[in-house]
């Protein structure tokens, strides 16, 4: 019986959807914060490296242009798609600024890994992107907005108990 209740009570404790929408929204906030600093690469590398050879350097100016338009809107796309499950909590400043936050930082480990490291570019993307989201799956059952969440389990719990009562 005691088992029984320890595992109801972890239960209660983890909202696995809002967990999950929480890291998926800052991979989303990776691709919102790589885009503006994919498109100022885009615009100064290419004329700086293919002075003599302008037609290289417009193709990878127009490149990089067409790959952070396409870095925003996925970001974009999938912080909406996350959105639907995300709790309310999230919505606010708090959820918001932590999550830039994890995703600021995340980007940065991405691209020490790119610049800095022999590991291959999947590989890099791939721990960034991981890293970025195990963290936001962790962090959202620890930010100051979790009260909303034992609040919404309580209301829950109060219409549980009506419908038996029914």
């Amino acid at each position: 019986m005691s088992s029984e209740l320890r595992l109801d009570e972890v239960l209660r404790r983890i909202d696995v959807y809002g967990r999950l929408a929480f890291g998926g929204q800052v991979v989303a906030a990776m691709g919102m914060l790589a885009a503006p600093a994919i498109f100022v690469v885009a615009c100064i590398l290419p004329f700086a490296l293919w002075d003599d050879n302008r037609g290289e350097a417009l193709f990878f100016w127009l490149g990089g242009w067409v790959l952070a338009v396409l870095t925003e809107a996925g970001g974009i796309a999938l912080g909406v798609f996350c959105w639907r499950w995300s709790g309310d909590w999230i919505t606010e400043w708090p959820g918001y600024a932590v999550g830039f936050a994890i995703a600021g930082a995340a980007n940065a480990l991405l691209a020490y890994l790119l610049t800095s490291t022999p590991s291959p570019v999947p590989a890099s993307f791939a721990i960034a992107i991981g890293a970025a989201f195990a963290a936001g799956f962790v962090i959202a059952g620890n930010l100051a907005g979790t009260k909303v969440l034992a609040d919404q389990r309580e209301q829950r719990q109060r219409e549980r108990e009506i419908a038996r009562r029914r």
